[in-house]
This record gives structure tokens, C-alpha cells and sequence, in this order.
């Protein structure tokens, strides 16, 4: 009985984009199509189409008394029982998407409102995250939806100019000019956490964009330093446990590009270190880059 009801359903009906003789009906590049069987009844219905992701069609074929009766829906805004709920007015697209991502975003740095004399070198500090998952969730026919993940967060910040970051001895953190007659090679900040997005999602057809906070969890922070005396000698100092906030919040937006590359900004209006020890060197951290 199915596949007498499914070749009288095929008999009906083919694939293209417009109405032509004999009520033969084609559908260029259909976005989904479900086929829904009975004992006495079948169903096909088709979401979106070639430049169309709007349009639906539905067909369904019954079996009385050994004929079959044949009715037709286009874009008719009404009551779609697929998951006994209401879809969005006449499409039921875009499909729903539960969906799991794994990305690279690589970044330019740059410390924001610095309490020092000089400035972090966006040129030469950097910043490399590995989202390991991100999980986008749409309901059905929904452009909005949202998404959460776990991550990994490297960033490195350079100091520009003849001076260096040093901790001193009671842990306090500053900022010290070199010596006459010193070349600094540089001076850096890095900064290592675990990242929880937690995004609003909108998606369009071509281009998707993002919104939401990210929750760093600093695990680990240094500073250090090389540079050259007058006699050329090389020197490095390194500085652990700098008293950076444990927890801070990044603000961040996204696009993205037909799911494939996209750009971010991320600032976060809390700054990094403890006021306590990092009071005279601290900064909003603000960061620009790409996504794969």
C-alpha cells in the first residue's frame, strides 16, 4: 500500500520552480523535503526553493475506496503538525538546527584606558582562541536562536617604547624605564584562560551574527621581559602569579560568513588585574580578529 501510495504521489507531482501543463509542478533545489506515509494517506511537503527559502509546498494523497484523492498547499500560513506546535507564519523556514561547532579565531590585542605611560602595541600583541564547541540552537522557522561553548584563550600583550613591566617585591605591578644606554627587545603581559560564550544568534541566509558575553576564567598569568645592557649583554626576567583577576567578562560581536569566516570584536569593561597590586598598569583588554 506505501508504494502504491508513493508512485501515485510521484506520478502527481516533479521538481521545478513553476506551474505548468497537466498540473505537473517543479521545485528547483528544495531546502528540505519530508515524506510522511500511512496506511491510507501520504504527505510531501517541500520548505524553501531555488532563490525562494520562504516557499512550502505540501501534497497529499489519500486512498478511498480504491481511488485516490489529491490536495495541494502553497504557502498557506496554517497549523503544521510535524511537531505538533505552530511554525512561523507561511514558511516553517528556516529549518530547525541544533548544531556543533569546533573554531580558531586569531586577533590583534590592544589595552584600553592604560594606566601607564606608553601603549600596548596592537601591531605586535596577539591573541589565539580554540572555541573546542559551540553549540547553536534555532527552533523551527526561527532567524533567532542562541548558542553556548567551551574554550581556550591565549593573549599576549606588548608594550611599546624603552620601558618594561616588572613586579616588585611586595607583588605590586609597574611599569619601569630602562637604563641609558639599554635596547629593549620587548616586554609582554600573556594571559591563559577558559572561555564560556554564551551568544544570541541570528542567522540570515548568507551572513549570521553574534552577541553575548564570554566568561574568561584566568588560570594563569606572567610577565617578561628581555632586553640588552650597554655592553650587549642579553637579559630576561620572568614574573608568575601577577595577581590578574580570576574571573573577568568579555562583551563580544561576530559575524559570519556563510558559516565558513567570519570577524570579531570583543571589549571587556572590567580590567585585568586586581586593583590591589595591578592598579598602575591595568587596562581594558579590547581584541579584533577573524574567525575559522
Amino acid at each position: 500500500m506505501k508504494k502504491l501510495l508513493l508512485f501515485l504521489l510521484l506520478a502527481n507531482t516533479t521538481t521545478a520552480n513553476a506551474q505548468e501543463k497537466n498540473d505537473t509542478l517543479t521545485i528547483l533545489k528544495p531546502q528540505k523535503v519530508r515524506i510522511i506515509t500511512g496506511d491510507s494517506i501520504q504527505k510531501i511537503k517541500v520548505y524553501g526553493r531555488e532563490n525562494d527559502s520562504r516557499y512550502t509546498y505540501e501534497n497529499t494523497i489519500q486512498l478511498v475506496d480504491s481511488n485516490y484523492v489529491s490536495s495541494v498547499d502553497i504557502n498557506k500560513d496554517k497549523w503544521n503538525f510535524d511537531f505538533m506546535r505552530k511554525h512561523s507564519k507561511d514558511t516553517g523556514y528556516p529549518l530547525e538546527r541544533n548544531i556543533l561547532h569546533t573554531y580558531l579565531g586569531f586577533g590583534l590585542c590592544q589595552g584600553v584606558g592604560a594606566n601607564y605611560n606608553g601603549s600596548i602595541s596592537m601591531g605586535s600583541s596577539w591573541e589565539i582562541s580554540w572555541t573546542i564547541f559551540d553549540c547553536e540552537k534555532f527552533g523551527y522557522g526561527k532567524r533567532s536562536g542562541y548558542s553556548y561553548g567551551f574554550g581556550l584563550n591565549w593573549r599576549n600583550y606588548r608594550i611599546d617604547n624603552r620601558s618594561r613591566f616588572v613586579k616588585l617585591d611586595d607583588g605590586k605591578l609597574t611599569q619601569q624605564n630602562l637604563p641609558e644606554g639599554y635596547e629593549n627587545d620587548f616586554s609582554r603581559i600573556k594571559v591563559f584562560s577558559l572561555n564560556i560564550p554564551v551568544m544570541y544568534r541570528y542567522r540570515g541566509d548568507k551572513v549570521s551574527f553574534g552577541l553575548g558575553p564570554v566568561f574568561n576564567f584566568n588560570t594563569y598569568a606572567s610577565i617578561k621581559n628581555r632586553y640588552r645592557d650597554a655592553d650587549g649583554k642579553k637579559h630576561k626576567e620572568l614574573y608568575k602569579h601577577i595577581h590578574q583577576r580570576p574571573v573577568t567578562v568579555d562583551i563580544m560581536a561576530s559575524v559570519k560568513f556563510i558559516n565558513w569566516v567570519g570577524i570579531y570584536v570583543k571589549y571587556s569593561p572590567m580590567t585585568l588585574f586586581s586593583s590591589t597590586y595591578g592598579d598602575d598598569i591595568n587596562f581594558h583588554p579590547l581584541s579584533i580578529g577573524i574567525i575559522l
